[in-house]
């Protein structure tokens, strides 16, 4: 290959397409989908889960200085739901199922700096699936989520946030 001569243009592009390869290939974070999109960045570097008092919580975050912003975290609880404490298989859980203290089973929130904390209105659908839980820490959890807020007249009403995550318990 002595000799080969490259384009000015193919050279150029060379980094950027190295850039694309390896965020395609296997580097943890991304960005959350949905309508929701157009009003918040939902772009996050690693994504967490954890089972603690009975809840499971799945949070999307970034580096912030010493701590971490939570881009979002979706929370259900699944105590009842639970057959004993050893249970760590799948579960398919209806976030926007009433329970019997009249709440929602889900919620949504969102933590970050120097940002308006604006609460989520409650949800019209939702649906969280994991394939197993977290019980120790480095523990795998892959599953997916989806979101549709009820409408009405806060900023979310209505919108939707979706995707796919492979986390990691705390």
């Amino acid at each position: 290959m002595e000799g080969l001569q490259v384009s000015a243009p193919l050279r150029l592009m060379a980094p950027v397409l190295a850039a694309l390869f390896t965020t395609a290939c296997g580097e943890e974070g991304g960005k959350l989908e949905g309508s929701v999109t157009e009003l918040l960045d939902l772009r996050y570097q690693r994504t967490e889960a954890a089972l603690a008092e009975g809840t499971l919580a799945v949070s999307f975050v970034n580096a912030q200085g010493s701590g971490q912003d939570v881009v979002l975290k979706v929370s259900a609880r699944v105590a009842d739901m639970l057959p004993d404490g050893e249970y760590a298989g799948s579960l398919d859980i209806d976030l926007a199922e009433a329970l019997e203290d009249g709440s929602q089973r889900g919620s949504v929130d969102r933590s970050v700096l120097d940002e308006p904390v604006r609460p989520f209105p409650p949800l019209v659908r939702g649906n969280l699936f994991v394939k197993s839980l977290p019980k120790n820490t480095g523990d795998r959890v892959s599953g997916e989520f989806n979101v549709t807020f009820t409408n009405g007249t806060d900023v979310y009403s209505g919108r939707t946030i979706f995707s796919r995550f492979e986390a990691t318990a705390p």
